[in-house]
């Protein structure tokens, strides 16, 4: 039986320093691959995701971007989009003149434009426009949540706000602390905020954050748990955009356009633009971006 290659970049994303942001592995011509192999290739990176580039069955788009998790196949994620649409680029898939131009990326949520910032030949920037802002249920009784992240019922909620699972394309528990010291020391349970978490729906990332930061431009300190797979991720683009989302309905939002820093605790320090637009207090549109920078390419061979 011949082999197969498939050739594919490592990058790190929210990030324009090597060996921080959030890790991507992206497999840039997928054609040819079948979803268990996708998916096998997906442990074998043992990344939060690895996606995969396919000619777009939707006329409107670019490109088609199947993002997989160990476990499988998720509808839509937002370091992946933005780690996807960069080696797109640099790979010669889609066109990216200097200054800003728009590209599609076609999900299994729909086709979403995504923004390329670009001088000098190379992509600085990537900015995506995410989905829908959704804002589900509320966390009234916060004593089980308190115990599996090991903070006090009082540390949860500063300034009457609660937690709630917020959306812009995959839920996400939104989860404020009464300030940065609090996010920094969590500890959490996995097992037991797993079973918190499943109340809410499946695959929910608990998203812990304060309106302190150590960055002096950055306005919210993030993190991002993923009890499921017993990780904690260095940069979650979608439950960054969904937080914008929270605090603009909850009137909170620190600025239209403003920095969440995340995964400074598991030394991949990460840097996500959210920008948020709202209509008579409420949010309407996020966008969230950041920069990439590539660190490894290689191939990978098949039977």
């Amino acid at each position: 039986m011949a082999e197969r290659f498939f050739d594919f970049w490592r990058v790190d994303v929210f990030t324009d320093t090597p060996l921080t942001g959030n890790p991507l592995a992206v497999i840039h011509r997928g054609a040819g691959l079948s979803p268990a192999e996708m998916l096998g290739i997906a442990r074998e990176m043992n990344l939060s995701e690895t996606t995969f580039v396919f000619p777009p069955s939707n006329p409107s788009a670019n490109y088609r971007n199947r993002i997989f998790t160990p476990e499988g196949e998720i509808p839509f994620a937002g370091h992946p989009s933005i780690g996807t649409a960069y080696v797109a680029a640099l790979e010669g898939l889609v066109p990216h003149p200097d200054g800003s131009s728009i590209i599609y990326q076609e999900l299994e949520i729909g086709v979403l434009p995504l923004e390329l910032i670009c001088e000098g030949g190379q992509v600085k920037k990537v900015i995506m426009t995410q989905g829908e802002p959704v804002l589900g249920a509320e966390v009234k009784s916060v004593e089980a949540l308190a115990k599996a992240l090991g903070v006090r019922v009082r540390d949860i909620g500063p300034n009457g706000l609660v937690p709630q699972v917020a959306a812009t394309g995959i839920p996400s528990l939104q989860v404020p602390l009464r300030s940065l010291d609090v996010v920094k020391r969590l500890d959490p349970d996995a097992r037991a905020l797993r079973k918190v978490l499943s109340k809410f729906g499946e695959h929910l990332v608990c998203y812990a954050f304060s309106l302190e930061a150590i960055a002096p431009d950055a306005a919210v300190h993030a993190r991002g748990f993923v009890p499921e797979r017993g990780i904690e991720d260095p940069a979650t683009g979608s439950a960054a955009g969904a937080c914008g989302a929270y605090l603009a309905a909850k009137g909170k939002l620190p600025a239209p356009t403003f920095i969440v820093e995340q995964g400074m605790e598991i030394h991949h320090a990460s840097r996500i633009e959210v920008s948020v637009e709202t209509e008579d207090g409420k949010p309407k549109g996020i966008r969230v971006g950041g920069q990439t920078v590539p660190l490894i390419r290689g191939s990978l061979r098949l039977p």
